[in-house]
């Protein structure tokens, strides 16, 4: 249906699916946030060409740390902030499908940071035949990519097969001086125990080594365009594009089991582990004898003299190092007895996040970082008293018990489906400081009960009806608990805060149409937010400062629609989604002891229409595929007073596919092609900042007003890939 953009769906609420269809012929470089730019509910900004980057993705008009993102039953959203990272999960060849539940989540889903709604990526499965599939990709900004998979067939009658893939790619960054490295690998093995029973081992590892830029304001964008990038001179000190470098490493394991016990007996387990370790650059500028460790002067000799000069200055390497570990398991027991279904279900999950801005030396070859990571090697700085030297060193703890118990009912011959449930999420955080500070303790205590109800009801063999009311929440980042200090100086950066965790109240009434030809579904959807997070930029102690606060309510409201057939004219499938969003904030924002005047005023990030169109043309030889997508002009402050305008992304795909050819099996050249008029122009905001002009408060006191910063949309970008299967 619409060419892979969606399928026919029976849940009682809103679901947008992506299948292999579509997949297959996007990018091989895409990740899974990509895939979803055409649907209604989803706004995806990409960073680079190629997605190797990732991108950030909006859903009804709220950031990607707030949906909940589970990749083959693993909870993947970052523990400490709640961003996924799309590039670290799979290749594009071996995603089989992308979910989206926007505002909702299943009653077994594992996620603490799903306000917005949550969202399901899993990988093929291994072939039943023993086969092979490689694939060369080349393009524009030097792009090069080659992956290579082996399936190893059902292995004699053991009811066991397997795959596994390994992929290289590198590009040049598209604006600046740096490039993009990526390696991967994703392996999955399945064992059939019987009709309905099955276990699964799914692991995918990923290193990438990626070249952030500076992103603009408006008044830059107007004067460079996307110009002005970071330097490729270490001439140019803190805009050097090596202090920039974001190197990171993980691994994700998970082991998905169904068990079919019979007499209605159905158990579903998911243990899983998760291991990332990396850091993300920066520099700053030391003088000795003004050197600190937290809150505390410590003594570094950084020019290594042997002497203490409070005279002497050198720029050292501060990269944000971070160390992940978690491990969990979701299981629960489904029993089926006449028309009711029960279940019963337990999540947990431990974590340790380690946090820390160890300092080392700047290599004099290059101007760059000696040891790109930072926190190890014989050029890390160390104090007089032969301590490394960090800045910062945290460790957050984080447990969550999720237990969660629901009921669903079929009547009237199952052309009526209710459903009820609990979810109640107990979450456990506390926070170590290893370098002196104020608070070296503390912690965070959340139990949250979320009810959902839903029903369904089918008119006729064409048509269904569905209501729902769900409850979510996002749980607060952990940075809100600790303090932090500048390197040099020892200026305070942020202080703890009281941030509760948001909460979300969600009601969906839809209805969905099929026949053989047609596919589509009406979405209309209210939210009520309280205790809204909110990342933004503030002054403390004269300096400005990154804090995450609560900002009372917000209220969404709005349509989703989509739409798509079977093939029209022999071989044509289109698809078309609309969406209408009126997001609002509901109060008055506290800022530096006032309240900025915010009521009623529009949710940044949230445009008020979106439209896409996919066009998908495949005679089974030659294949064509165009995908259109409008995104209205949005809002970058909280006071609504800079605003992005629209535009229109656009990607085409070119094919053709052999059949048979000696022992290659379908061979295959693909051209992919993005932005295809080469404009330069802002597709996300960033950063967003209160307010751009000077504001009175409300008690009449004068707020001052700064710039939101601007991703920018990636200029014409062209790849050509040639696979076959042997």
């Amino acid at each position: 249906m619409g060419g892979g953009l969606l399928r026919r769906e029976t849940r009682a609420g809103t679901i947008q699916t992506v299948t292999r269809d579509y997949i297959a012929k996007q990018s091989p470089t895409s990740n899974p946030v990509q895939v979803l730019a055409l649907e209604p509910s989803a706004y995806v900004a990409l960073m680079d060409p190629y997605g190797i980057v990732g991108g950030n993705m909006y859903l009804r008009g709220l950031p990607g740390d707030q949906i909940g993102w589970i990749y083959e039953g693993v909870p993947v959203s970052d523990i400490g902030s709640g961003g996924f990272y799309a590039n670290q999960t799979s290749d594009g060849d071996n995603l089989q499908q992308v979910s989206l539940m926007p505002g909702s989540v299943d009653l077994s889903t594992p996620a603490i940071s799903a306000a917005a709604g949550s969202a399901y990526a899993t990988l093929r499965d291994p072939s039943h035949h023993r086969e092979g599939y490689v694939n060369m990709t080349y393009g524009t900004y030097n792009l090069a990519r080659g992956l290579i998979r082996a399936d190893t067939g059902d292995i004699g009658q053991s009811g066991v097969r397997a795959f596994a893939s390994f992929s290289y790619t590198r590009a040049n960054n598209w604006r600046g001086p740096g490039t993009n490295m990526r390696k991967h690998i994703d392996f999955k093995l399945v064992k059939d125990i019987a009709a309905h029973s099955r276990t699964s081992l799914v692991m995918s590892y990923n290193d990438n080594t990626l070249q952030f830029s500076r992103w603009p304001t408006a008044a830059e964008f107007a004067q460079y365009g996307a110009g002005n990038d970071l330097s490729r001179s270490y001439m140019a000190g803190l805009g050097y594009h090596l202090y920039a470098l974001d190197a990171f490493q993980n691994l994700v394991a998970s082991a998905p089991t169904e068990l079919d016990f019979g007499h209605g007996l159905r158990f579903h387990e998911t243990p899983y582990l998760w291991w990332g370790s990396g850091s993300i650059g920066g520099a700053a500028l030391a003088t000795e004898g003004a050197t600190y460790s937290g809150s505390s002067p410590v003594d570094v000799d950084l020019n290594g003299d042997g002497r203490l000069s409070k005279t002497t200055s050198q720029l050292v390497y501060t990269p944000n190092y971070y160390s992940y570990h978690r491990g969990g398991n979701n299981a629960s027991l489904d029993w089926t007895e006449g028309r009711n279904t029960l279940t019963l279900g337990w999540w947990y999950e431990w974590s340790r996040l380690n946090q820390a801005t160890p300092v080392s030396r700047i290599n004099p070859v290059d101007g760059g970082p000696e040891n790109i990571y930072g926190d190890y090697g014989p050029l890390i700085y160390r104090t007089t008293s032969g301590q490394k030297w960090y800045a910062s060193d945290y460790n957050t703890f984080t447990q969550i018990n999720m237990l969660y118990l629901g009921d669903r009912l079929s009547l009237l011959r199952d052309r009526l489906e209710v459903k009820a449930g609990l979810r109640a999420a107990m979450v456990s955080r506390g926070v170590d400081s290893y370098v002196p500070v104020s608070t070296p303790r503390g912690g965070q205590n959340v139990f949250e009960p979320l009810p959902q109800i839903s029903a369904r009801y089918q008119i006729d063999k064409h048509s269904e009806l569905y209501v729902l009311g769900v409850t979510n929440f996002r749980t607060t980042n952990n940075s809100t608990l600790f303090e932090l200090y500048s390197p040099a100086g020892g200026a305070l950066q942020s202080a703890p805060s009281s941030v509760k965790p948001e909460y979300s109240i969600e009601e969906e009434l839809g209805y969905r149409y099929h026949d053989d030809l047609v596919v589509g579904e009406i979405s209309f959807f209210n939210y009520n937010f309280t205790n809204r997070q909110l990342a933004l930029n503030s002054y403390v102690n004269g300096a400005l400062t990154p804090m995450t606060l609560n900002a009372g309510g917000q209220t969404s409201r709005g349509v989703d629609v989509q739409i798509g057939t079977r093939p029209i004219l022999k071989h044509l499938r289109p698809y078309a989604s609309f969406e209408f969003l009126d997001a609002r904030i509901d109060n008055n924002i506290p800022i530096n002891g006032d309240l900025l005047p915010t009521s009623g005023k529009h949710a940044v990030s949230a445009p008020k229409y979106q439209a896409a169109l996919g066009l998908d043309w495949d005679d089974g030889s030659f294949f064509a595929n165009l995908g259109l997508k409008y995104i209205g002009a949005q809002y970058a402050t909280l006071m609504n007073d800079e605003k992005m305008p629209a535009y229109i992304n656009n990607n085409v795909t070119l094919g053709y596919r052999l059949h048979q050819t000696g022992f290659l099996h379908s061979p295959q050249l693909q051209i992919n092609m993005q932005n295809m008029i080469g404009s330069i122009y802002r597709n996300a905001v960033y950063a967003f900042t209160p307010n751009a002009k000077t504001v009175q408060g409300i008690y009449g006191t004068s707020i001052a007003g700064s710039s939101p910063l601007y991703t920018i949309q990636p200029t014409f970008a062209i790849s050509v890939s040639l696979s076959t299967g042997f």
